[in-house]
């Protein structure tokens, strides 16, 4: 899991009007440990946007239904929740430079689990040689590196307590 400052795992608010396609990209996303959220649209993604607080991230199909497209609320969230970090996908459009507000990413379909993995991780600031939470040995635990002629594997081992006597 992805854990934000409050304990929580990481919001992302996936907005697709292809069911098919927003499926695939909240479980590539959910399996990696975020919470995702779905809009079919740009009206119902700034409704969700309004009443909640904890998104991270938006995830946005260039293409949709309605008033704005992806690339509209895109700008409307850069300006309304600087905080939120963005991403715009289409397999149809490419945007031109200056298309996207200032700090949104471009992920071009069909793309890639890793590639969109990057792209989140990259925006949240995570470094990506840590798996996000993985457990975590207490500091009374230490790694022994593996003893030559064993299988190679390392072996954790409580730390010694000093000699109370």
């Amino acid at each position: 899991m992805v854990f934000s400052t409050d304990n929580r795992p990481v919001a992302i608010l996936v907005v697709e009007d292809e069911v098919m396609v927003r499926m695939i990209a909240t479980d590539i996303l959910a399996d990696e440990g975020f919470r995702v959220i779905e809009a079919r649209d740009a009206k119902e993604a700034l409704t969700l946007l309004e009443a909640r607080t904890d998104v991270r991230v938006v995830f946005t199909d260039c293409n949709m239904p309605g008033e704005i497209d992806g690339i509209g609320l895109a700008h409307l969230v850069h300006r309304r929740w600087p905080q939120i970090g963005i991403i715009v996908t289409s397999g149809r459009v490419r945007p031109a430079p200056g298309d996207l507000p200032q700090g949104a990413r471009f992920v071009a379909k069909p793309y890639r689990r890793s590639t969109l993995l990057d792209e989140v991780r990259e925006l949240l600031g995570l470094d990506e040689g840590t798996p996000q939470g993985a457990p975590v040995l207490p500091e009374s635990v230490v790694v022994q590196p593996p003893v030559s002629g064993t299988s190679g594997v390392a072996h954790a081992a409580p730390v010694p307590e000093p000699d109370k006597s």
